[in-house]
């Protein structure tokens, strides 16, 4: 459990329409559903005061609840379509339950390798920086210095001058956001609606816990990894 001085509410968003990967979110992965992963993670951290999961599908909620998790109501389908915003979700989940949270993390059920001490990191760094939001991203492997355009008879074009003559250690290192783990003050979020800040402090991931699964590929990559390391 967290301290008293920053209360910690756990959301794990998982609607029921996927068009890239249809049910992902209760799909077979280990032996157990998509979900699941997310709902042990949670558990496992020290930071989040309560979790619950917010849904517009009875069997993903039916799912979740199979393993150990709160689904205390059920999403309203006009912000589970395509175009709803998941920090309108959010929003809801925060105005929905009861007791008082000064920090609302945000977990996509699509990141089954993040660990309870992933999300407790970024609710750490949220607090100790006094940011508005703290966010987890992965180191990219491939440099904007190299990249190019091509011209129509396919000559190369480097976006950064000399930059496909650059050492690798002089080549700028950029990160993404990798949808693990997002932290930010419940008053901000109320506030913007937003889960970055324009104070927003990173916390950097590995690319081996930072998977997101959107894809049947993603999902063939997730079982991929499960294998090895059971082989290991």
């Amino acid at each position: 459990m967290s301290s008293n001085q920053h209360r910690a509410l756990g959301v794990i968003c998982a609607r029921g329409g996927s068009r890239g990967l249809p049910d992902k979110n209760i799909l077979d992965l280990g032996g157990r559903p998509l979900i699941a992963w997310t709902v042990e993670a949670a558990r496992n951290a020290a930071r989040l005061d309560r979790t619950i999961v917010s849904t517009d599908s009875t069997r993903i909620a039916d799912a979740a609840r199979a393993h150990g998790a709160e689904v205390p109501f059920l999403r309203p389908s006009e912000l589970a379509s395509d175009t709803a915003k998941v920090t309108d979700a959010l929003v809801h989940a925060a105005a929905s339950v009861s007791g008082s949270f000064d920090i609302i993390v945000l977990l996509q059920a699509t990141s089954p390798f993040r660990t309870g001490e992933d999300i407790d990191a970024t609710i750490d760094a949220l607090i100790r920086s006094g940011a508005q939001s703290a966010v987890t991203f992965t180191e990219q492997g491939k440099s904007p210095d190299t990249f190019v355009t091509l011209r129509s008879d396919n000559r190369v074009v480097p976006l950064s001058p000399e930059g496909l003559l650059k050492r690798r250690q002089d080549q700028r290192i950029l990160y993404a956001p990798n949808g693990v783990c997002y932290a930010v003050r419940t008053e901000y979020l109320l506030e913007t609606g937003r889960v970055y800040g324009d104070d927003t402090v990173a916390v950097i991931i590995p690319a081996e816990r930072a998977l997101d699964i959107d894809t049947p590929y993603d999902m063939q990559i997730a079982r991929g990894l499960i294998a090895v390391s059971d082989e290991i």
